[in-house]
């Protein structure tokens, strides 16, 4: 799994595209909507992992990566929240950009591994649960974070990942704001 820090810029990036569509400033005043849907955002595509937190508190760390890590969660969550609330206009359109964002924490974790590039070396996650075979992508992009326990959370390793995950969004997200910025100037 990767560490939280690229699935909350994943959910950024839901959010830039979202406010793109409709020409929205996207850092407006704290009393607009955006920051609510922001937030909901980086929650859909931080909760497939909220499995892992169960598993930490009754140490059973194999109940991560099953059920909500596979796309019959995200259908599950993106239609049940869609119905509870709207956030664009229409139920489908809202289950839609729901499940984009639980979606692309299904597809950070399945490119990460233990070594970057072309190694096969992803762990795997049961996409299309209940059927027991796991999928894993060949490009890994991501360093898995060790997470077996609580000591092995707290390594060095983790630490440098969540590292390279911060200093890699980081910068494609300065690419998109800028990009962004120029195209909203040319208008």
């Amino acid at each position: 799994m990767a560490s939280p820090v690229a699935h909350t810029f994943a959910g950024f990036w839901i959010f830039l595209a979202r406010a793109g569509q409709h020409g929205k400033r996207v850092f407006e005043p704290a009393r607009s909507p955006y920051l609510l849907h922001l937030g909901v955002l980086v929650l859909l595509a931080n909760l497939p992992d909220a499995d892992f937190l169960v598993g930490l508190a009754f140490k059973a760390n194999e109940v991560h990566r099953g059920a909500s890590h596979s796309l019959a969660a995200a259908i599950v969550v993106s239609a049940g929240l869609s119905l509870m609330w709207q956030m664009v206009s229409g139920f489908w359109r809202s289950a839609l950009l729901y499940f984009t964002a639980y979606s692309s924490h299904l597809l950070i974790d399945l490119c990460t591994g233990t070594s970057l590039g072309w190694t096969s070396s992803g762990s795997g996650m049961p996409l299309l649960w209940p059927w027991r075979r796991e999928f894993s992508s060949p490009l890994i992009l991501f360093f898995g974070v060790q997470h077996e326990n609580l000591s092995a959370l707290l390594r060095i390793q983790n630490a440098w990942s969540a590292l390279y995950e911060l200093l890699t969004c980081g910068a494609i997200s300065a690419v998109i704001l800028v990009l962004r910025l120029r195209y909203t100037q040319d208008r």
